[in-house]
């Protein structure tokens, strides 16, 4: 018995699927819903929604209303793809697909994280963002990539802007 719709014969098109995670990524920094979105292009948000999760290809015609919509180029939907092809390439197939749900849940943090970054208008402020979020991620590559707890990591960043400040020259 034949299925109805087509059927998927190797899975997601990997293109299909990195033109969606950028669609989804664009939305968030917007701070727009699916449903927002869905109605202003004419679409339903499960339409929307099948675009951005890769199962159901863009066409060229909706993929440049969307960049209309967001006020960027149409290439911003392929930027990095090659990159990601080059990485996935050289770290096997299965590996790529292990991490995804992780992958997603960090690309999730740092879209949120961008989009408040970008409310806050006091350059002081964003400077010290900036500077903290560095000294986190460089105290915790010092630990050798263990999971610390967050006492161990704000202890760490500390001394390391404190060193920083002593320095003839410092940043701080």
């Amino acid at each position: 018995m034949k299925k109805r719709g087509r059927e998927k014969k190797e899975g997601l098109n990997e293109v299909d699927v990195f033109v969606g995670q950028r669609l989804r990524e664009l939305r968030m920094l917007a701070g727009l819903s699916q449903s927002d979105v869905a109605s202003a292009l004419g679409l339903t948000f499960q339409q929307l929604q099948k675009y951005e999760r890769g199962f159901n290809r863009v066409s060229a015609s909706r993929l440049y209303k969307l960049a209309q919509f967001f006020r960027v180029p149409v290439s911003v939907f392929f930027e990095g793809l090659e990159q990601q092809r080059t990485a996935q390439a050289e770290a096997g197939e299965g590996a790529a697909g292990g991490e995804e749900s992780e992958t997603t849940l960090r690309s999730r943090e740092a879209l949120m994280l961008a989009r408040y970054f970008q409310n806050i208008r006091d350059p002081q402020i964003r400077g010290a963002i900036r500077e903290l979020a560095e000294r986190m991620a460089e105290a915790g590559e010092a630990l050798g990539g263990q999971q610390p707890d967050m006492g161990e990591l704000m202890r760490a960043a500390g001394r390391r802007g404190r060193a920083a400040r002593e320095q003839p020259g410092g940043r701080a």
